[in-house]
């Protein structure tokens, strides 16, 4: 029954850990930009979470009809005129995405302050990277054919096979330490 109990009092704590953890206001503020900003990965998120609700792919909620949810319309010009773009690949000085994400003007800010979204100066900053980068649109991942990656080489570990190998390669330049092998005995508990 002590087991039980200690048990189940180390899972509620380990919960409230990762419940408190999550919570924190902006973890990605401390990082670093990527040197490489990739759309799946950084960019789409972000306009899902704050730009899909007015400018995705559900037209009767759709704002100004412009949509960010599909390429061709993204890099579309924004009016008749054709001269005003909101991403365009390669300037951020011209593209009105950014010009609308960092206004101070409570009519041209996106997202608008009724909303109650806002981007952090990391999102805004990876979108400005994404941008100056040439705005790379890529399909969803799940149609982008997988590429074999090439095994690390280790030297001074012990590597019982392949995925080892990736283990130790990731572990390098942290403080985290590759664990040593459990006894069978112990690994059959």
């Amino acid at each position: 029954m002590k087991n039980f109990l200690f048990t189940c009092t180390f899972q509620i704590l380990a919960a409230l850990l990762l419940v408190f953890i999550s919570c924190q206001t902006d973890p990605k503020s401390d990082q670093p930009l990527p040197d490489q900003v990739d759309f799946n990965f950084h960019i789409k998120p972000i306009l899902s979470d704050r730009c899909f609700q007015c400018h995705g792919p559900d037209e009767n909620a759709r704002k100004a009809g412009y949509r960010l949810d599909l390429q061709e319309a993204a890099f579309a010009p924004l009016d008749s005129a054709a001269d005003d773009f909101a991403i365009v690949p390669g300037s951020i000085k011209h593209s009105q995405l950014i010009d609308r994400l960092v206004s101070t003007d409570p009519d041209y800010v996106m997202p608008p302050p009724e909303s109650n979204l806002n981007l952090t100066d990391y999102e805004i900053a990876l979108l400005k990277r994404w941008i100056e980068q040439g705005a790379e649109w890529k399909p969803h991942w799940s149609f982008i054919a997988p590429q074999k990656s090439e095994v690390p080489q280790v030297r001074g570990q012990q590597v019982f096979n392949q995925i080892d190998n990736f283990v130790v390669a990731g572990l390098r330049g942290t403080a985290l330490k590759q664990a040593q092998p459990e006894s069978k005995l112990k690994l059959l508990r």
